[in-house]
């Protein structure tokens, strides 16, 4: 590709194991249309949850550190689902990546709706908000299953 070689460096991964978390920004020309969607952990085993420029983020995506297990936290859902998942990894990727897909394809489809319909900030958010609770309580459901 005629690129000059620098030794020591690589490409990375977002998919390895010790990711401790990835996002995909959505960008707009206003902010309540501009979305993070947020990926705690590895993306692997994460699921994707989308949020907007300004709200309030719900604890169970700000807490979540490797020294400390906590069942309210995104974070350890996604990596209890990776620990399982490495078990038996094709069948049980599998299960993951359908239940990533359906409640991702929900959540697009959800901020879809939303941006195109609501114009007080608060529904937004609110809607959101329960929508990343459902998104953490199906990962933990799926990881005790």
């Amino acid at each position: 590709i005629n690129e000059p070689e620098v030794g020591g460096h690589w490409e990375r991964s977002i998919g390895l194991h010790r990711t401790s978390d990835s996002y995909v920004v959505q960008s707009s020309a206003t902010k309540q249309d501009a979305v993070l969607w947020f990926g705690p952990a590895s993306a692997l085993s994460t699921i994707y949850v989308p949020f907007v420029v300004d709200m309030e983020i719900p604890s169970s995506y700000k807490s979540g550190i490797q020294e400390v297990f906590s069942r309210s936290s995104a974070f350890w859902a996604s990596c209890v689902i990776q620990n399982i998942a490495n078990l038996k990894w094709k069948p049980m990727m599998d299960i993951v990546q359908t239940v990533q897909q359906t409640l991702e394809r929900d959540s697009i489809q959800l901020v879809t709706e939303l941006l195109a319909t609501t114009t007080n900030s608060q529904d937004l958010e609110s809607e959101l908000i329960a929508n990343a609770a459902h998104v953490v309580e199906t990962a933990w459901k799926l990881s005790d299953d």
